[in-house]
């Protein structure tokens, strides 16, 4: 059995998946600790209660806070090995999203010197938009913040910038066929917000 540690410190994952069963009561993912998480009706609940509280403001927290969590996985990730460095992580970070139950995201365009990354997630469905799927509730918008934050995050972390952000530009929870995330520079993504219906 792995040893256990203090929040934050890399522990190397098991060598049969991504998942690192350290003891019980504790799991480790890329070095940290994590947890399972319910999404139609936890998840799903907390967004809801956000919104009707502090109303779109819920989207740019909840962007945020993937932001956050995505810097610290793929730092954690790329000091014990579990990743490859630069940029050329980001797929590593994404297959690990993914296994990790969020959807079946991958990249289906990118432009390193732009920069520009497209992202997209099939079925599964990325986990915000089944949740809103789930509880029948259409939406006028993209929904998937926190993930659109995570995907910035890998990539701020990774290319070791600070001046990217992510836009989600379809979205299954508001009628598209499947979920699309660009990943590029602040400016140029806020350009293109202003004049489309993504999510800030």
């Amino acid at each position: 059995m792995a040893r256990s540690g203090s929040e934050g410190e890399a522990i190397p994952d098991s060598e049969e998946g991504i998942a690192n069963f350290v003891q019980r009561g504790e799991i480790r993912v890329g070095g940290l600790r994590m947890c399972l998480f319910e999404i139609v009706g936890a998840f799903y609940s907390i967004r809801d209660s956000l919104e009707k509280s502090i109303g779109p403001a819920a989207s740019t927290l909840l962007y945020l806070a993937g932001i956050q969590g995505g810097r610290r996985f793929a730092g954690s990730a790329g000091k014990i090995g579990m990743i490859k460095g630069g940029t050329g992580g980001l797929a590593d970070c994404i297959e690990i999203f993914s296994q990790a139950g969020f959807g079946n995201f991958f990249i289906s365009d990118a432009d390193w010197q732009e920069p520009l990354v497209i992202v997209e997630c099939d079925a599964p469905t990325a986990f915000e938009a089944f949740a809103f799927k789930e509880n029948k509730h259409i939406a006028k918008a993209p929904v998937c913040d926190y993930t659109r934050g995570v995907l910035a995050g890998f990539y701020q972390e990774l290319a070791r910038r600070e001046d990217i952000m992510c836009l989600e530009v379809e979205c299954r929870a508001a009628g598209s066929r499947h979920c699309v995330f660009e990943i590029g520079l602040h400016d140029k993504m806020m350009a293109k917000a202003m004049g489309a219906k993504s999510r800030l």
